[in-house]
């Protein structure tokens, strides 16, 4: 690995209350699009892989039972900021691209929002503009997808090679 590879942030998605199950293989299927170095699950262990399309198998997956626990890591292991996607006041627009450091992501429940405790552990917010008027917010999915994209803007990560209409899929990986 190249020194510059070797200092690039990463990002991360902590996954906490996502009420449909089946989203969180959608969102591994962007998660690994965008180049998330790791899925963090809290609570339950299993999902829905569907929308996945296989991606799953390319990407990490650490579990904790408890938020806390996801945080300790979070921060103490990997240096992360963990960073809100929220529409709240004092949310900063994704597209400023607010980030310093490795973060991971943090969104809310598709009904509800982050709660109070999810926000506590967040160091900041951001959120995404709209421009049309005929949804108050967006999809998780659809939300992970764009904060990721404008994540790995920033960081200069490397755009994938394109093998005619799609891009170049890596080698699956082995057993783990």
């Amino acid at each position: 690995m190249a020194a510059a590879e070797a200092e690039r942030p990463e990002s991360l998605v902590l996954v906490h209350n996502v009420a449909k199950r089946h989203n969180i293989g959608t969102m591994a299927r962007s998660a690994t699009a965008f180049g998330v170095a790791e899925i963090v699950l809290v609570g339950r262990r299993d999902f829905n892989a569907f929308g996945s399309h296989g991606s799953t198998s390319h990407l990490r997956f650490r579990h904790f039972h408890s938020l806390s626990q996801a945080h300790l890591y979070l921060k103490e292991e990997r240096d992360c900021d963990i960073c809100g996607v929220e529409i709240t006041d004092g949310a900063i627009s994704v597209s400023q691209h607010p980030f310093r450091k490795s973060t991971a992501f943090l969104l809310g429940n598709e009904g509800m929002g982050l709660s109070a405790k999810e926000c506590e552990i967040c160091d900041f917010f951001v959120y995404i503009p709209q421009y049309g008027g005929g949804t108050a917010s967006l999809n998780v999915t659809v939300a992970a997808s764009i904060v990721l994209h404008h994540f790995g803007v920033w960081a200069g990560f490397p755009e994938r090679r394109r093998e005619g209409n799609k891009f170049a899929l890596a080698e699956k990986p082995r057993s783990r």
